[in-house]
């Protein structure tokens, strides 16, 4: 599906970006890779209060309306269910009547994207951001760096997303990585101390996505071809809620590991 794009074509699409799968959600609204304006909620996910409120305010600061927008973008999961759900049926509140397309971003993806901005320069190896999955356990992936600063369309896993605890994410990943995002201290002791490859944990890295990331790697997935019906959109949870995991005996998604 695609919408009316711009004339410097889909990379350069007015994009409304949302991140909802943390407890602090944020919006941006970019035009390629200038962010126009940006804004994020307090923290303690009442994401069904601040979350509309803080659309208005970011379209305002950019002199914009809903109906400039040529492009949506959401934080798709994994993360919090409840968030997660606010931040999708938003986007399709606001996308229902709209030709443009829509954009699904990994938040873990937006994750690491987040971090690799922040920080003053690459690392080294590979970026795992973490977020955390309660129960002593983590949603995980690991991008190598060069993608990160590379081809955001092409950008994929080292090792797959899904929830992993400490010595599952060593067994995945043996030659370790930096840890970044709110997960790392759910497993960073673990893997410090007693997996053989080299973890690190980048201080001062951002600890959950923003949308500014989110925005990023829709309008470079545009670029690619990608993009498609709002409607389309699910959450990405990979755990499966505990009811319906003790239904069908088996706890993750499918595709999550």
């Amino acid at each position: 599906m695609s919408g009316p794009a711009s004339a410097g074509g889909d990379e350069a699409r007015l994009c409304l970006a949302l991140e909802t799968a943390t407890a602090t959600a944020s919006v941006a609204l970019l035009r390629g890779p200038r962010v126009l304006a940006r804004g994020s909620g307090p923290d303690g996910q009442h994401h069904s209060e601040t979350l509309l409120p803080m659309i208005d305010e970011v379209l305002a600061s950019a002199g914009a309306r809903l109906a400039d927008v040529e492009a949506f973008a959401v934080s798709i999961g994994p993360g919090a269910f409840t968030s997660l759900r606010i931040g999708l049926a938003t986007l399709k509140g606001l996308a229902f009547a709209s030709p443009c397309p829509a954009v699904a971003v990994s938040t873990l993806q937006a994750l690491a994207l987040t971090a690799e901005r922040a920080l003053p320069g690459p690392a080294a190896g590979v970026t795992v951001p973490v977020l955390d999955a309660r129960r002593g356990e983590v949603y995980a992936g690991a991008y190598a760096n060069a993608d990160l600063g590379g081809s955001l369309a092409a950008l994929s896993p080292v090792v797959p997303e899904s929830v992993y605890a400490a010595a599952a994410l060593a067994r995945a990943l043996p030659q370790g990585g930096h840890l970044v995002g709110e997960g790392a201290s759910v497993v960073a002791g673990p893997l410090l101390e007693d997996a053989e490859g080299t973890w690190s944990v980048e201080a001062g890295a951002p600890s959950v996505p923003d949308a500014v990331a989110v925005g990023l790697l829709a309008l470079a997935r545009l670029s690619a071809g990608g993009g498609g019906p709002v409607a389309d959109l699910v959450p990405r949870y990979l755990r499966r809620a505990a009811a319906e995991a003790s239904r069908m005996a088996k706890p993750l998604e499918a595709g999550g590991g």
